[in-house]
Order: structure tokens, then sequence, then C-alpha cells
């Protein structure tokens, strides 16, 4: 959205609350109050995650100018716009997007800031210009520094654990990924969104969201609705796949792009992954799980052990945060991983992938994965849901019944009275955001020609 003559990400009004912004154009009523709502729910999340409770709206939009009408792009086929960044979500995305729809133009968005080497170094190249040659893809790079316009901790001035990277990135990324859709005739845009970020909690009136919220199923379907009057659809496919199952499907049905795969956002240049944080330890977990090694998809497994010496296997791995699961929290992904592998296989798995220069470290690191698997074996979690059939029920339509049946392969099918209640939440928040839309000249003007 432009504000004044400045470029400003919406959820940035949530970080300014409570503020006044000035646009250039008229929105209408219809959808100034739609981006209200959508300003409203990231403030209800920043404050769920420790950002001070403030009274009242978080913005006031004043909007004059020239209307823009929504103008209808024709489309070309059957082909869906991609976000991909070369890490596991992205590119299972983008190989079931190939799968199920016609030659998929991937978009990749480059905006380098100097806290992060995410969109830099020579593995990103490297999925850049091997994933169309190894998929039926198109890709285009769309670049970008529009992600220096903010100081990342910003939020935590507020007491809030969310970084502003959190609420921030995800507008880039739509609004690249939707232009790029409307000049080539594309109809839909994908963006990969774990089942873990589809999960959700009632706190009183409000509904708390998992941290990544902004590509959570509640935000890509109210975008849904503001873009389809431009003939635009918004959604994912990986709604129902947990965080180790999307690196289980990388491993067991697209391994040919295993080695693509750009896991960390500090990665040292030249290399995929730094192999000594808690991401990349619980990756490298992963895979050994499926038997594979590590170093598949660039992780080093005896530096990746070596960074778990001191840390028990049920620890909180990914910050403090709010539980929004009755029964199940994210370290339980580790704790299945080590429960199903043995000290035996991974022992087998890395005597047959370590280079001579390592391995006298190797020893460390199996008592390592030794300890952490006697730990594992003590404890009483949940059993580890399958595909969450009920966030399938999020995927576009027609593209619902074949991928629940690729997801049926390789896993088993779970549906669960906790999972059908986020569902609902979920529908019943992206309706309360979309709903001034249903009802304004827009959607109006929409439907009669559609």
């Amino acid at each position: 959205m432009v504000a004044g003559d400045v470029d400003v990400p919406v959820p940035h009004f949530a970080l300014l609350r409570p503020c006044r912004v000035e646009l250039p154009v008229s929105l209408g009523q219809a959808e100034r109050e739609f981006w209200l709502r959508l300003v409203d729910n990231v403030a209800i999340q920043l404050e769920a995650y420790g950002s001070a409770r403030r009274p009242g709206r978080a913005a006031q939009l004043v909007d004059s100018g020239p209307p823009l009408e929504p103008t209808r792009q024709p489309a070309a086929g059957n082909r869906d716009a991609v976000a991909f960044s070369g890490g596991k979500d992205s590119t299972v995305l983008a190989a079931l997007a190939a799968e199920l729809t016609d030659r998929p133009l991937l978009v990749m968005i480059t905006s380098p800031v100097p806290w992060a080497r995410d969109h830099v170094g020579v593995a990103r190249d490297v999925a850049r210009t091997e994933i169309a040659k190894r998929l039926p893809v198109e890709l285009v790079e769309v670049t970008s520094d529009f992600r220096t316009a903010w100081e990342i901790s910003f939020s935590q001035r507020d007491g809030s654990t969310l970084g502003v990277h959190e609420v921030s990135d995800l507008p880039l990324f739509q609004a690249s990924i939707a232009a790029v859709a409307a000049m080539a005739g594309i109809s839909r845009c994908l963006m990969a969104s774990e089942a873990d970020a589809q999960y959700n909690v009632s706190i009183g009136d409000r509904v708390l969201l998992q941290r990544d919220f902004m590509y959570s199923a509640v935000t890509q379907g109210a975008l849904d609705a503001l873009l389809q009057p431009w003939g635009i659809r918004q959604g994912s496919l990986t709604y129902p796949l947990h965080v180790p199952q999307v690196e289980a499907l990388l491993l067991r049905r697209y391994r040919r792009l295993a080695d693509l795969q750009f896991s960390y956002w500090q990665a040292p240049d030249g290399m995929r992954a730094c192999s000594a944080c808690p991401k990349c330890s619980e990756i490298a977990l992963f895979a050994l799980a499926e038997g594979v090694s590590p170093r598949k998809v660039g992780i080093d497994p005896i530096r990746a052990l070596g960074f778990l010496a001191d840390r028990r296997v049920d620890a909180r791995w990914s910050g403090l945060e709010p539980p929004i699961h009755e029964h199940r929290a994210p370290q339980h992904h580790v704790v299945h991983a080590v429960q199903a592998t043995s000290s035996q296989r991974v022992a087998e798995i890395l005597a047959k992938d370590t280079p001579a220069n390592a391995a006298e470290r190797l020893g460390e690191a199996l008592a390592i994965y030794a300890r952490l698997r006697a730990e594992a074996l003590a404890l009483t979690v949940p059993p580890a849901p399958g595909f969450v059939t009920d966030f399938l029920d999020l995927v576009p339509a027609d593209l619902r019944q074949r991928l629940g049946s690729i997801l049926a392969e390789h896993f088993r099918v779970t549906s669960e009275p906790e999972f059908e209640a986020m569902t609902e939440r979920a529908r019943a928040l992206t309706a309360w955001i979309a709903e001034p839309l249903r009802a304004g000249s827009r959607w109006k003007l929409w439907r009669r020609h559609r």
C-alpha cells in the first residue's frame, strides 16, 4: 500500500499504531475497512506475542483521489505463479505445482539486507539456475531494496517476540507475485504455508495464530478475496503438511531437488546451511529419520549434532510463544524423529558419509545422538500426525483431490476434532477480514463480469 509518496507494508501500520495513513487514491468504504481489519488482526497477534495493548483501532486510513477499479486479466491456461526462495518449503511447493499444473512460473524475490544472507550467495544462485533444469517450470527474478526500509528489531522495543520481518516479508513477496501473475496472464498465486502455520486457538473473542501467521491460510484467504476482482486467486498446496513432512516429501518424492535446498538465513557464502543452529540441527534429525545423510541437504551432521551437545531433545526450539495447540508442541517433531531412528541406524548412515578429516569427531557426534535418543524414548508425546485432511480443505478446490492422492502415497491421514476446530476458526477469521469486500462495489463489479 502507498502512504503519501512512500511505499509502506500494511503490517507496519500495526507496528506504528496508532497512526494516520493518508492515501493518494480512493479505496472506498469497503476496501478501506478490509485493510483496517487486516491491520487490526496484525495488532492482535503482536499483542498476543508480548506487545503492549493499545485501545482503539490500529490505524486510520484517509483516502482521496481517483478510485482504482479492477481490470480483469485474461488467464493464460492452467498456470500458477509460485513463490520460490530455494528453501525446502518453496522447493516442495514448486515441485507439487509442476506435477499438478501446467508449467508454473516461479517468482524469486531478491531483496538483500545487511542482517541476513537468505537473498544472496552461491547456494541461492545454484537453486535459481538449476530448478528450471530439473522441473518443467519457468523462473523470473524480482529485485527490490524494500527490506532495507525497516529495522528488524523495532517490534522488540514494544515487547513483542515477533520480528519486523515476520510481519513484513509477506507483503513484499505477495505484491511481487501478484504483479508478475497479472503481467503474465496467470490467474493464481501459490505460497508455501505449512500445517504448523495453521495452528490457532481462541482466547476470549480473539483468535491467536502461530507466529508465521502472515503466511497462514487466514492471511492468504483474505488476500484471495482482495485479488478476486482482478481475476487472480491466492492459496497454497502445503497447508496439510507439518514441518518434518515437507522435508520427508522432498527426500522421498523429489529427491532430485534436495541438493538445491537452501535452508538458513545466515549460511556462510558458498554453503547451503551453517550446520550449527537449531534450524539446521532440526533438519538434520529429520533427514536422518528418513534414512538420508543431512549432507544431501547441505548440512554437516557432525557439526549439527555437536550443536546439540548441551540441549535437551524436548527443548523449545523456535523461540517463546503462547501455546496454540492443546496437545502438540513444535518440539514434538524432533522427539518423534529421534524416537523413530535408532542410534545404530544413524551410525550406519554417517559412517558411509563422513569425510576422513571428520572421522575422529564421529564418535562424539554419535554419543550425543545416543543421549538424545535415550531422552526421547523416556518421553510420552502425542502420536505424530499424518497429513491433515482438515487443512487440505483449505487448498484450492480444483487441486485438492489430486494433491490428497499424492500425500496419501507418503503419509497417513489425520483428522482430529482439534484440527477441525482450527480450520473453522481460520475460516471465520478470514471471513471477518474479507466481509467488507463482499458487499463492496469492486466485488460486485467482479461478480457481474466473471
